[in-house]
């Protein structure tokens, strides 16, 4: 059993309703790449771990035609929402519809996986003060209700004493790509030694991340940063994830 990660899907649909090639040439014939990808590595025990931004579909029953691209992809999948995920309606009530399809949705919950090796902590994050785009007057808000979120769910995966917590993410735990925020003091207080997360682009591949910051390892796993690739997620028998890119 091995698990994965990736993020920022941005399917609409086959053939695509908003092609990605025009943000670039990493995007060209993205989606084709990551299921290859896909297929070629990951098999029905594995688990799949997306951080948000899968479809640009505005309403639920017009992103079937995209989750179900991914339903059929080997592996279990673990997928939280994105900023551009408006066809996301509740968390419950899109595990209720998936409950025979293995596909699970977080949203300020936890899911342990591979026979308690892993919590994984989900939920959506938020952009962080002073970030260029933050605007107190309507962000603060929610900025706060996803630290809250955070926290509980990090609470949670205290008491499950797994042997790996992984908190996923879909924006950046920290602002302007290095500086601290309330999330990174939460990975701090209760010692997370992964964080996952997407909604960057355009930067060069592998070039900031993965990187730590104190004792966490940041991985950005967005499409066009992994070039299309699946992160692989290694820890060693202490729990702790490898610096490598794998």
């Amino acid at each position: 059993m091995r698990l994965f990660a990736i993020g920022d899907l941005h399917l609409s649909g086959h053939p695509p309703k908003k092609p990605m090639e025009i943000f670039g040439s990493r995007w060209k014939n993205h989606w084709l790449r990551i299921q290859e990808d896909w297929k070629n590595r990951v098999t029905e025990k594995d688990t799949v771990l997306i951080a948000g931004d899968t479809s640009w579909a505005m309403r639920l029953q017009e992103a079937q035609e995209d989750l179900d691209e991914i339903r059929a992809l080997p592996g279990h999948k673990i997928i939280i929402r994105g900023n551009h995920d408006y066809w996301w309606e509740s968390a419950g009530k899109l595990n209720r519809l998936d409950a025979g399809n293995r596909m699970q949705y977080l949203y300020g919950t936890t899911i342990v996986t591979h026979d308690g090796r892993f919590a994984i902590c989900g939920t959506h994050g938020w952009l962080c003060p002073n970030d260029k785009h933050f605007h107190p007057e309507k962000d603060a808000k929610p900025y706060r209700r996803e630290l809250l979120r955070v926290e509980r769910t990090l609470q949670e995966a205290v008491t499950l004493n797994c042997l790996c917590t992984i908190l996923l993410l879909h924006y950046p735990p920290v602002h302007d790509l290095f500086h601290p925020s309330g999330f990174t003091e939460l990975l701090k207080k209760y010692h997370v030694p992964l964080c996952i997360f997407g909604h960057l682009h355009g930067l060069t591949p592998h070039s900031i991340f993965p990187r730590k910051y104190d004792e966490t390892l940041l991985h950005l796993v967005s499409a066009d940063y992994r070039e299309c690739k699946l992160l692989e997620i290694k820890i060693n028998e202490k729990g702790v994830p490898y610096e490598s890119d794998c």
